[in-house]
């Protein structure tokens, strides 16, 4: 096809103009897939920072780790400040939102709906980068904010379980405590098993200390 500019005319045949397509197709399907790994360098900077510490998490160790050169990190990241201020609400995203949908796919009663969270807990123990998180937050109020709502989301929605069994406000609340700082204690003083069996079995034992005196 010919096309006038100017004096000139331009001619473009049906094959180039495919060729063109099919290169910028390529391009955008390549900033598509590579925006989709966005959460692999939240990923692995999350098991960073678990293993090391937050002064540890920085570009290069994690292309490292990754296998992909530092370059990629800048189609995610405008810089390591950005990974990092994203790397909260990730965490929140991924290791409670899981559990606290525990809650709505149950079927049965609050203890049933308390059991589920438990086992759910136990088996994938989405809580070990929460020792990291809180260090982290000694030294970063926006941290520290956004560990604080994590920790009253949980505890309330504990709380919320033992009130609809039948527990008062004010036990409910005071129950729902004695929940989570078992979890926190756990994992601060390091008393997590590793073995999944033993999880278990001591989640199946907390929940019956717990609910004991509950109908």
């Amino acid at each position: 096809m010919c096309v006038p500019y100017g004096s000139v005319r331009y001619c473009v045949t049906q094959a180039s103009s495919i060729g063109c397509c099919q290169v910028e197709e390529g391009i955008l399907n390549k900033k598509r897939d590579q925006s989709q790994d966005r959460e692999s360098w939240l990923a692995e900077a999350l098991e960073l920072m678990r293993e090391r510490g937050i002064d540890h998490v920085k570009v290069e160790p994690l292309a490292e780790r990754l296998g992909v050169t530092k370059g990629s990190f800048y189609w995610h990241f405008k810089n390591r400040n950005d990974l990092l201020r994203s790397l909260p609400e990730y965490w929140a995203r991924r290791q409670t939102d899981p559990v606290l949908a525990q809650v709505s796919v149950t079927e049965g009663g609050p203890i049933e709906k308390m059991r589920a969270i438990l086992e759910f807990l136990a088996h994938e123990d989405p809580d070990r980068y929460d020792n990291a998180m809180r260090a982290w937050a000694q030294f970063d109020s926006d941290v520290a904010e956004a560990v604080a709502e994590v920790d009253d989301r949980r505890m309330e929605t504990a709380r919320v379980l033992f009130e609809e069994a039948g527990l008062s406000v004010q036990d409910a609340a005071f129950r729902a405590r004695l929940w989570y700082f078992y979890d926190v204690g756990e994992h601060v003083t390091g008393d997590t098993p590793v073995d999944v069996e033993e999880r278990l079995r001591r989640a199946g034992q907390r929940l019956k200390l717990l609910t004991s005196d509950i109908s």
